[in-house]
């Protein structure tokens, strides 16, 4: 609980720092605040392991600065570095900490981020497309999104303060337009913070509450699994979910809020900005704005707490979830992934590496596929009582894959699964094989009668308004006549 204490002093001095940001003069005055805050943050969290993310920062500088295909380069370096971050205690190093854990995360999507933005500007000035789009809100070729940073721009980008430890994750263009801003000043900051902080006490008090129920540690207690049922066990997934997903929401709540103190991913809401892309209709931003302009912080927003706990489907909760991430890799990994059938799978492997070398989370997200493809069956126009079954059974399967980030090890995790007997798994495939059955055999068939009761009806209609008129299709008046 200790680390969680100072994550949450860490936030509120990013909080209130945020106030002093748009007080400083545009310019290199609020570029080289922010980043000795940033260092500042680093050394007292991190102490001597501060040295990871200073390599991988100037690692990469280096390198988008001084290499072709630079994307290319800084995603093998920075992974490469990754795995050799998470392993230091094979080399004879200490293990790093929870803090520069969580400051090597957010690195990783950055430093590969900008290299991306200065190899598409690249590509785009060429006249080229980075990946095939069809998507106009989405579109990969707008001029607006161009980039040109020197050095020290990708190191002061990568030392801000804001987000360093929890995210969001904000492009280099997002944190350029802020450090340059001169409109800071007139955005409603503060309204916007007390807006996006009025849950947080919710959250944290059930956090609380139920930390102190339900422990993460009894999965890995031998005596859980032996005084305890099955159904019991399947109740404590459920709890442990809860409290998973409350301090998640603190933290990232309050991370968006730093953002938005600072104006950080303030834009005019007429551009219609989205997270972690920026405005998606930058030609309607106007030249200047004023106390009047209605500015939407959209651009860092991470989480949808009502879309995650209420939406139906699998998919649809994934993407109100940590959303800048989502942006991420789904710029920069599912779209250029060449084969469509395996970007999902390629995605979620890479957001297992990106997590970490645990076992617990290769299983959980590459369990996420078959959850997905267990869901697709249902059809959007399903009753309302058929979506409040699949809600039901989308939160027991989150429930169930989150385990693997609860018990982070191989081992823990499929003891954990195996006592429940795989539910999860029962489940879905349950669900795969149905959904074959219906989609080929009995939906076929139920049209099949459906199309057989209307042109039934359809000829009986037909006779009845023949009979009406007098049609000469009635026997006995042909017999008459």
């Amino acid at each position: 609980m200790q680390d969680e204490y100072q994550y949450f002093i860490a936030l509120v001095a990013s909080i209130a720092l945020g106030w002093a940001i748009p007080r400083l003069p545009a310019g290199p005055p609020r570029q080289w605040m922010c980043s000795g805050m940033g260092l500042f943050l680093l050394v007292t969290f991190c102490g001597p392991q501060t040295l990871h993310p200073l390599i991988t920062i100037f690692g990469n500088a280096a390198i988008i600065i001084s290499v072709r295909n630079c994307h290319t380069w800084s995603t093998i370096f920075t992974f490469g570095y990754l795995a050799f971050f998470r392993s230091v205690t094979y080399f004879g190093l200490k293990e790093t900490n929870e803090f520069c854990n969580a400051v090597q995360l957010i690195l990783t999507l950055k430093t590969i981020g900008v290299a991306f933005e200065v190899h598409d500007t690249q590509l785009r000035r060429r006249g080229i497309a980075p990946f095939p789009s069809n998507s106009a809100s989405f579109s990969c070729m707008k001029p607006f999104m161009d980039v040109a940073p020197s050095f020290m721009d990708i190191v002061n980008y990568c030392l801000c303060y804001i987000g360093m430890m929890t995210g969001p994750y904000f492009k280099f263009k997002t944190y350029n337009d802020m450090i340059r801003s001169h409109a800071l000043h007139v955005m409603p900051r503060i309204t916007m913070t007390k807006q996006r902080l009025r849950m947080v006490p919710v959250y944290m008090a059930c956090f609380f509450i139920l930390s102190s129920l339900f422990s993460y540690s009894m999965l890995w207690d031998d005596k859980f699994y032996e005084e305890t049922t099955f159904l019991y066990r399947c109740f404590y997934m459920v709890a442990l979910f809860v409290i998973f997903r409350m301090k998640l929401y603190v933290a990232w709540l309050m991370a968006e809020s730093s953002c938005i103190m600072a104006g950080l991913g303030l834009y005019p809401a007429v551009s219609k900005p989205k997270p972690g892309y920026g405005p998606t209709e930058p030609e309607k931003l106007p030249e200047t704005v004023d106390r009047s302009t209605e500015f939407s912080y959209e651009t860092i927003y991470n989480i949808d707490e009502y879309e995650v706990e209420f939406v139906p489907t699998v998919r649809a909760a994934m993407k109100s979830w940590n959303m800048t991430v989502q942006y991420w890799l789904a710029w920069h990994v599912y779209r250029r992934v060449p084969y469509k059938s395996i970007r999902t799978a390629v995605v979620m492997f890479v957001s297992a590496y990106w997590h970490g070398l645990h076992g617990g989370y290769y299983v959980g997200l590459l369990t996420v596929p078959l959850m997905l493809a267990a869901e697709d069956w249902v059809p959007r126009d399903a009753p309302r009582w058929a979506k409040a079954i699949n809600w039901f059974l989308r939160m027991r399967a989150f429930e169930y894959m989150v385990v693997g980030f609860i018990c982070l090890t191989y081992d823990r995790t499929i003891r954990y699964w195996s006592s429940i007997y795989y539910v999860g798994h029962v489940l879905a495939i349950g669900f795969l094989v149905f959904g074959h059955v219906y989609r080929h055999f009995l939906r076929p068939k139920r049209r099949q009668d459906e199309m057989d009761a209307t042109t039934s009806g359809a000829a009986d209609q037909q006779l009845r308004h023949s009979d009406t008129n007098g049609n000469l299709t009635n026997p006995g008046k042909l017999h008459t006549q």
